[in-house]
């Protein structure tokens, strides 16, 4: 399943020069930007270069640094369209769910696809390359509206438990810390379990699907504990 879904998203995007980002006047920024990720998603990190992104855009090697600050800046400027793009994805996954479970279940999942379909660009997104992210204000409104939604859809589940806000934010991070964590073991399968390896996203519902109740039964017990 792995090597299907990678495929498919890989043959979305040909590398030859008849389908690189094309430039048009006033959009260098954007193309710059996009065809990053497509290098990401069809090279590989190594072929990340604000050089090469120049010239693939048909531009010169000074061009991008009106643009960003330095190597760093437009790191940054990649990872903040990659968590748009992960936004976008969750957006679609919730349309017509309205079981909060479905929808809390369908953003940890696709957390856990656009790490199987983006690789490169997730690394990038999540890793230490781009140091004290929340410096880059692009950057971190795009993190933060990512994972608020995330909060939403955990704060939608547990909906009728009285949670206090320090119970919500800790239920979130869980969440995210579980389908974070299972997102890394998939695309760095080398490290990861032979089962992950032969069906990470069938593997990561049956995970998710474990974790997801467990944080119910957690929730409900912790607040019986409460009561009495």
């Amino acid at each position: 399943m792995l090597s299907t879904m990678s495929k498919s998203s890989k043959n979305n995007i040909d590398s030859t020069p008849s389908s690189r980002t094309s430039y048009h006047h006033g959009n260098l920024r954007d193309a710059l930007v996009m065809r990053g990720i497509e290098l990401l998603d069809v090279e590989g990190h190594d072929a990340l270069t604000l050089r090469r992104v120049a010239r693939d855009v048909g531009v010169s090697q000074t061009a991008p640094m009106n643009h960003f600050n330095g190597k760093v800046g437009y790191l940054a400027a990649v990872a903040a369209q990659g968590f748009r793009l992960l936004f976008e994805k969750r957006i679609q996954s919730l349309r017509g769910k309205s079981d909060p479970r479905s929808r809390l279940m369908a953003i940890l999942m696709v957390h856990i696809q656009f790490a199987v379909d983006h690789g490169a660009l997730f690394r990038l997104m999540f890793g230490t390359e781009i140091p004290e992210k929340s410096s880059h204000e692009d950057l971190w409104s795009a993190i933060t509206r990512s994972y608020g939604l995330l909060e939403t859809c955990v704060a939608d589940y547990l909906a009728g438990r009285k949670l206090s806000q320090e119970q919500l934010t800790a239920s979130t991070f869980a969440a995210w810390t579980a389908c974070h964590g299972l997102a890394m073991l998939v695309i760095n399968r080398e490290d990861s379990s032979s089962i992950a390896r032969m069906n990470p996203v069938e593997v990561g519902k049956d995970v998710l699907e474990i974790f997801v109740t467990g944080l119910d039964h957690q929730v409900s017990q912790g607040n019986s504990a409460n009561r009495n």
